[in-house]
């Protein structure tokens, strides 16, 4: 981590948070122990496959989650103030989410303009016109014309519907914005200039970003950090361009592995497939949640589960600052 961002209080703060799964006779792990922060300015990527716990932790730190789930243990700290048990005096104004598929996020009976006015007129105090005025400036900022705001969501296309989306979360101008998978659902030319488009924002307007993905390469093109999630635990955590050249984590290694390469070399080669998948929550393994599918593990991965090792991988192999060829 860069000097100058140890010097800096983190916006969000993340500490020990677990969240749980409530059965009838069971109490499941969907988050365990997590613990990370983000700081002002920068863009943070949560990294793993489907079931990481990547989309949970997100909808934890919004207070988006509902019976069964639960907040069972940790703190979530914002700006100073704890938000865990109440994040809805916050919610919409001071944090906002981008969801995956833009079609939830706007109602299709309703003009583009007059949601923009809603979200405008419901976290600031302004009148019609001027909420107007500000949903055309908004507009344009995200490449969107601003004649085109009385048009209704589905006279868009994919990218630019999630370009509202984006101007919708920005409209409250929140200090934080939670990006859960924003470009899955689009193809390549569009998904690179909706993440141009992020870090833009990120830049000129100082706000924090927390880019959820499953893509190694959108984490590495637009995020300054990368939290890698396994089985709603962290297992590695670092400067992104660090942690992709020099995986230290044998899941990590296994993501950065499987991810496609352009270079003279790489259609020679097949790619890395990691052997098994992400486990169930009913199926955690005890120790170490990733040891069935590691090549490296050892009789202590499969009865204890590792801690962070300086701050950055979770490998009982990593415990003396070794490496893992």
């Amino acid at each position: 981590m860069s000097k100058t961002r140890e010097m800096t209080a983190p916006l969000l703060e993340i500490s020990h948070l677990s969240v749980m799964l409530k059965k009838r006779r069971d109490r499941l792990k969907a988050v365990d122990d997590l613990s990370f922060k983000v700081y002002p300015g920068e863009i943070l990527g949560l990294v793993g496959e489907s079931g990481a716990g990547k989309s949970m932790t997100g909808s934890a730190i919004l207070g988006l989650i509902d019976p069964p789930l639960y907040i069972s243990s940790g703190e979530i700290i914002f700006d100073g103030n704890r938000i865990d048990q109440n994040a809805s005096s916050i919610r919409g104004s001071k944090i906002s989410m981008i969801f995956q598929d833009p079609l939830v996020s706007l109602n299709p009976l309703r003009k583009i303009g007059d949601q923009l006015v809603e979200a405008i007129r419901t976290h600031i105090n302004m009148s019609k016109a001027e909420a107007f005025d500000r949903a055309k400036t908004l507009l344009a900022e995200v490449g969107i014309d601003p004649r085109r705001i009385n048009a209704y969501p589905h006279t868009f296309s994919g990218g630019m519907r999630q370009r509202v989306v984006i101007a919708l979360a920005l409209a409250p101008e929140p200090s934080l914005i939670i990006a859960d998978e924003p470009t899955t659902a689009l193809d390549v030319s569009v998904q690179a200039q909706i993440l141009d488009l992020l870090k833009r924002l990120c830049r000129e307007r100082g706000t924090s970003i927390i880019l959820i993905t499953h893509d190694m390469g959108v984490i590495a093109e637009t995020t300054d950090r990368v939290a890698v999630l396994y089985a709603g635990r962290l297992a590695e955590i670092g400067e992104t361009a660090s942690v992709l050249n020099s995986p230290r984590h044998p899941y990590t290694k296994g993501l950065v592995a499987a991810t496609p390469r352009i270079d003279a070399d790489s259609y020679k080669k097949k790619l890395f497939q990691i052997p098994g998948a992400m486990p169930d929550l009913e199926q955690i393994p005890q120790g170490c949640a990733f040891h069935p599918r590691c090549d490296f593990a050892n009789a202590q991965c499969k009865i204890q589960q590792p801690p962070l090792f300086e701050d950055r991988s979770a490998c009982w192999l990593l415990k003396d600052g070794s490496e893992i060829s």
